[in-house]
């Protein structure tokens, strides 16, 4: 999720609640592909596209999708891979995470670091895009690495039998150990002993940015996980997830209003309870509500308006394996830039949180698939 410069969050809230049918789902880009010239069209986290028409295309991310190198942008790329020295980096990112023998370390862009260390040294791992999997670590269980945009998620999962106690993983430096806040849906989803080090966001209402409010996480920031979260998996517990985009690129341009065609709220779904259709909906925040690291269930902004409802449902069995999901948000938008809204906020909630097949997953920015909004301007 987001670590970037801060700019002010505005949520708009205009009129009564409406409904928007969800658009279909479409295969929406993960990101950007291949380097471009540094201009002032193109941000760590947007860009924009000229039209044959005339018009222009924007893509807003809720987190970075690039980093600058000198004059050019590169997109971000956590694939992980071993270099001559057998030290396993991500291609591009934007801090600088090494995995060797003794564990998993990242040093921040902006200071500070944080580490797992590992007591005895460890097997090479298997690569697998951005994951990194130690066998058997232990008897019976498995150490999995994720990199991530702001740092790594560190994960121990069982892998055959256990002949003894699982380990129990701990971080140093600037991060702290965060409980598995996924929901134990199965076993393969819940690991045994999970920790995240993420780029400490010292903003109070960071733009772009994106987390995550759940009943079951009292005192952390969820804002470093791959994971965006709504629904219920018991019936009982509950989550909610918060997106702030940045929308100075979806503003004025040469000095007039920019005319908002269509607009979409894009998001990689990775898990649901179930193939069944449930809805969840889109909602906006009363005017001047921001968000940012502290937010947490007890204290996180209610919904002022319904924008948009989907039953879009991905990401549990072949039938409905994880994919795009697209909103209409073209009216939200549309009132956002006619305000002259620097950032807007939504807020993606289940339509039942009482119901345990209501419980979803959607990617991160911490992720390759960032949520984004694509905007396309007359």
């Amino acid at each position: 999720m987001s670590r970037t410069a801060t700019l002010l969050s505005l949520a708009l809230s205009l009129g009564a609640a409406t409904v928007l049918a969800a658009a279909p789902a479409a295969a929406a880009p993960a990101g950007p592909t291949g380097s471009t010239e540094a201009d002032s069209t193109t941000s760590a986290t947007s860009e924009s596209t000229a039209r044959p028409d005339g018009g222009r295309t924007v893509t807003l991310y809720s987190g970075p999708v690039r980093v600058q190198r000198g004059a050019e942008w590169l997109p971000v790329d956590l694939t992980l891979q071993a270099g001559p020295d057998g030290v396993v980096r991500p291609v591009a990112a934007p801090h600088d995470l090494t995995l060797t023998p003794t564990g998993p370390s990242v040093r921040y862009a902006e200071g500070g670091s944080a580490a797992v260390v590992w007591p005895a040294p460890l097997p090479a791992p298997r690569l697998d895009g951005s994951t990194a999997t130690y066998p058997q670590v232990r008897p019976g269980y498995d150490l999995e690495v994720e990199a991530t945009r702001a740092g790594f998620v560190a994960s121990v999962r069982k892998d055959g039998a256990p002949t003894g106690p699982a380990p129990e993983l701990k971080l140093t430096g600037n991060a702290e150990a965060v409980p598995d806040a996924t929901g134990s849906l199965t076993e393969a989803e819940s690991a045994v002993s999970r920790v995240v080090a993420a780029a400490p966001v010292t903003a109070a209402a960071p733009v772009p940015f994106d987390t995550t409010a759940q009943t079951t996480v009292k005192n952390t920031d969820t804002s470093g996980d791959p994971d965006l979260r709504l629904g219920s998996y018991d019936g009982k517990e509950a989550a909610r997830s918060y997106l702030t985009f940045d929308l100075t690129q979806a503003g004025a341009s040469g000095g007039r209003p920019a005319s908002v065609r269509t607009a979409t709220l894009d998001l990689h779904q990775t898990w649901s309870a179930s193939c069944r259709p449930r809805a969840w909906e889109v909602w906006t925040l009363p005017a001047g509500t921001t968000v940012g690291p502290k937010l947490r269930w007890a204290n996180q902004p209610q919904g002022e308006r319904l924008r948009a409802t989907s039953t879009d449902t991905r990401g549990n069995a072949a039938a409905c394996a994880p994919g795009w999901s697209s909103v209409d948000v073209t009216e939200l938008v549309k009132e956002w830039t006619a305000a002259g809204a620097t950032s807007g906020t939504v807020m993606l909630k289940a339509a039942d949180e009482t119901d345990p097949l209501s419980w979803k997953r959607f990617a991160s920015a911490e992720t390759a698939t960032v949520p984004h909004l694509t905007v396309t301007l007359g």
